[in-house]
C-alpha cells in the first residue's frame, strides 16, 4: 500500500512540474499509462503466474 501511495504521489508531482519545463503533460501522462499496460504490465503477470505454478509445484 504504501508503494501504491508513493507511485501516485509521484505521478501527481510530475504532472505539476512538468508544465514548467514546457512539457504538455496532457500527451505525455496517457502515453506513460499505455506504454506501461503494454510493456511492463504484462511481464508482472507472467512472473507473478510463474510464482504461482512454483507456489503449486512445491506443495505437491
Amino acid at each position: 500500500m504504501k508503494k501504491l501511495i508513493i507511485g501516485i504521489i509521484v505521478l501527481f508531482a510530475l504532472w505539476f512540474v512538468l508544465p514548467f519545463f514546457g512539457i504538455n503533460t496532457s500527451y505525455i501522462i496517457p502515453y506513460v499509462i499505455e506504454w506501461s499496460t503494454k510493456f511492463i504490465l504484462p511481464w508482472l503477470v507472467l512472473y507473478w503466474l510463474v510464482r504461482l505454478v512454483k507456489a503449486f509445484e512445491k506443495n505437491k
